[in-house]
């Protein structure tokens, strides 16, 4: 596959600027424990030599003789992830730790001029404080071969080149044995405290004739204090730093000073090997120098000064070539960019070429596309018109067919209703009658609501308005399913104010049955020993009804659907048409106003009713209810059942199917040749036929929740009721049905409507052939 060229032309400007990247750049960290002579010659040296290592940079922070602060110092240079940290200890004991942790953590740390107690570092590079000792006693007995009497002037107490410096000079004048320490004590590296010190000191002995300071500064302020007092005692210092040491010696304030190295560059180079790897010692020791005294440290201030002058010239030089190679990289980058803009204006111009030629060949098939969607959707329009026509025709059909049905319906209501009063019949013989008779009323009100329906379709339904008052009107129809609440041991409560007189227009008639609608959906789907509510409002613009329910509820996705004509929320087993509602909603907008809906699975549903308030001229007169209690008993109760004692010699049968009527018809037609039990869904029907085993199961293919088809599997999955005979029932033709019944185990079916013979027939060689 070819990838167009202004597709992978932005990789190649990545690539490309990419290339002109810098390197990573190494970031050294350097804690200086204090901020004298000494060290800012040091600093001085560590920047000219970073100066030849363009891709590595530098940042120093001193500590100011506060091992506290250095150990903050060295936290902001392990969050900042710099490559390697440099660090000068003030303190042994106090800095040990931190420096552990450091190395520890994989981090790069050098140690320089000052130790640490161990060696938890990843190098170190120091001077042998201990000969530095050694040679100023050695150099001090130069100056008095016999009766010496020194005093010492030590560092910063826990710092190691203080106790290493003391212990050098200190074991050196015992093996020489021409003199002795007189006293000593603490200058803590700065002037102040050493000029205290001395002035305590030589007060207490002013015959000592000579001082050792373990740095010149110490040695500065002690030269000071004897001068004031007008003593003379030779002055020896440690460190030669050019501002102070070397010019104190010129100027003969001290006798002399001992160079401690300081080699900055040196100790960038240690790092530099360290953080991209190279080789490096882990301990390096620096060479010591003889001593510091007026005959040369004039020479050494003179090549201290060409240093500085050098070092300046070296930084004009950085300067120059970091602006060169400033301009260098502006003029690349604009070449580069040059090129990139010509590459993109040679792409667009050869895309707008290529896209100009490929719109001249698309547009001609666009217009052949357009005439043939046009072709299309005149075919589609006249499709459309004549399904429209077929589905005209299929409602007319429907409502003719509805209507042809009232006559053979009435018919046939009218001699049930006639037998079901006759007293010579048996009480299974009434059961019978008592059933048809249900079964007649409901397809009656079905056959009422499909014509009412399409009436209300063709914009034929007209309201009644009457004045009415509404709570008394509410109350007296709830009363009237007190009856089968009673018989089903349902808790009915009405919530209505009887002493409310407010009235409104309405079409009784239709809102009657959209109370009975609501209220007979709440009965279906409330289990016996179930709460249903009736509450009633009134508010200055409407009033309000309601119906809740403690029943199963409804799913948040049918929530939206169950008001669409022929819409039925339980699609496995309906216990509805799926127009009651939808007529219901029919004749609430009729009125004007709205339904609500509100439920949840296992808690219950809640239908509400809003009715705007109007009124017409006529006084409020009483209603005649269009149901009675007997016709809602009759539709909506239970058939009684007459309890049949088992007889051992029958074989036993279980129907399984969710219709309480199909049950209570099947019991009278079978009972008197097989004991019957039953169950009202399939999770119910598997756990009798393992409880009882039966001869027989005949089970209703469409039921809530799993369904017959997955009743059977489960039941010839199990082994101890695989063996037994299974019959479906069917009201649905379609082979495929059928295949998915057998192949789930069914022995046979039998389809709805079915005649009992043929259904005595279809058991009796089950049984058989089992046997």
């Amino acid at each position: 596959m070819k990838i167009p060229f202004i597709r992978i032309l932005p990789f190649l400007l990545l690539l490309l600027f990419a290339g002109c990247r810098d390197d990573r750049v190494i970031r050294i960290g350097v804690s200086q424990c204090s901020d004298d002579d000494w060290r800012r010659k040091m600093n001085e040296e560590i920047r000219r030599e970073i100066l030849l290592h363009p891709e590595a940079r530098i940042e120093i922070r001193s500590a100011d003789d506060s091992s506290a602060k250095q150990i903050e110092d060295l936290k902001y240079f392990v969050d900042e992830n710099f490559d390697v940290i440099i660090v000068a200890p003030n303190e042994a004991d106090a800095l040990t730790p931190v420096v552990r942790e450091i190395y520890e953590s994989g981090q790069p740390v050098i140690i320089f001029d000052r130790n640490i107690h161990g060696n938890t570092y990843t190098a170190r590079m120091g001077v042998d404080n201990e000969e530095i000792g050694r040679a100023a006693a050695r150099y001090a007995r130069h100056l008095l071969p016999e009766n010496m009497k020194a005093i010492e002037i030590k560092g910063l107490p826990g710092s190691t080149p203080a106790i290493e410096r003391r212990r050098g000079f200190d074991e050196e004048l015992a093996n020489l044995g021409n003199g002795r320490v007189v006293a000593s004590g603490f200058g803590n590296w700065n002037h102040d405290d050493a000029s205290r010190m001395a002035d305590s000191l030589l007060r207490e002995y002013p015959d000592a004739n000579l001082i050792f300071a373990h740095n010149d500064r110490m040695a500065i302020a002690a030269a000071e204090v004897a001068k004031s007092l007008g003593l003379s005692p030779y002055i020896i210092g440690v460190d030669a730093a050019p501002e102070i040491g070397l010019q104190a010696v010129a100027d003969s304030l001290i006798n002399a000073t001992f160079l401690y190295p300081t080699e900055g560059h040196r100790l960038v180079r240690m790092a530099l090997n360290i953080a991209t790897g190279k080789p490096q010692e882990k301990e390096v020791m620096l060479p010591l120098s003889s001593a510091v005294d007026h005959t040369n440290a004039d020479i050494l201030l003179l090549q201290n000064e060409e240093l500085i002058e050098e070092t300046m010239k070296i930084r004009e030089l950085k300067s120059m070539v970091d602006d060169y190679w400033n301009r260098h990289s502006a003029q690349t980058t604009l070449f580069y960019f040059s090129i990139a803009i010509l590459v993109l204006l040679f792409a667009v111009l050869f895309l707008l070429l290529r896209a100009f030629w490929q719109n001249r060949r698309h547009h001609d098939a666009l217009r052949e596309q357009n005439r043939l969607l046009e072709e299309q959707r005149d075919l589609q329009k006249s499709l459309n018109e004549q399904l429209s026509e077929a589905t005209q025709a299929k409602l007319v059909f429907y409502t003719n067919v509805s209507h042809d049905l009232r006559t053979p319906l009435t018919l046939i209501s009218g001699p049930v209703e006639q037998l079901s009063k006759a007293d010579n019949l048996s009480p299974d013989q009434h059961t019978l009658l008592h059933i048809a008779e249900k079964n007649v009323k409901i397809l009656r009100r079905l056959i009422n609501q499909l014509l009412d329906f399409r009436r209300y379709e063709n914009g034929k339904m007209d309201l009644n308005l009457s004045e009415v008052r509404f709570a008394a009107l509410l109350a007296e129809w709830t009363e009237t399913f007190k009856a089968l609440a009673i018989e089903r041991d349902i808790r009915l409560s009405i919530r209505i104010n009887a002493d409310d007189d407010a009235t409104l227009a309405i079409d009784t008639e239709k809102i009657e049955r959209v109370f009975f609608n609501l209220l007979s959906n709440a009965f279906k789907y409330t289990p016996d020993n179930g709460r249903i509510t009736v509450s009633y409002e009134t508010f200055p613009d409407h009033v309000s009804f309601s119906v809740a329910d403690t029943g199963r509820g409804i799913s948040e996705e049918d929530l939206g659907n169950i008001f669409e004509r022929f819409f039925i929320v339980d699609k496995v087993r309906p216990k509805g048409s799926g127009i009651g509602l939808s007529l219901t909603k029919a004749f609430i907008e009729l009125h004007g106003g709205t339904i609500a809906v509100e439920s949840k699975l296992g808690e219950g549903t809640t239908m509400t009713v809003n009715l705007p308030v109007r009124h017409v001229d006529v006084a409020p007169a009483h209603v005649e209810k269009l149901l009675s209690a007997e016709e809602v008993a009759v539709e909506l109760g239970p058939i009684e059942s007459h309890p049949e004692e088992m007889d051992e010699s029958k074989p036993l049968l279980l129907v399984i199917d969710d219709n309480q009527d199909m049950r209570k018809m099947l019991d009278e037609l079978m009972k008197e040749d097989y004991n019957m039990i039953f169950a009202s869904s399939g999770l119910e029907g598997i756990a009798m036929a393992a409880r009882y085993v039966p001869d027989l199961i005949v089970w209703d293919v469409r039921m809530p929740g799993i369904d017959g088809l997955e009743t059977c599997r489960r039941i010839k999955e199990e082994i101890s009721t695989s063996h037994i005979p299974v019959l479906m029932l069917t009201a649905c033709s379609r082979e495929e049905e059928r295949v998915e019944g057998y192949e789930s185990g069914a022995d046979g079916y039998v389809s709805k409507p079915f005649n009992i013979e043929v259904l005595r027939a279809r058991c009796r060689n089950l049984i058989a052939n089992h046997q």
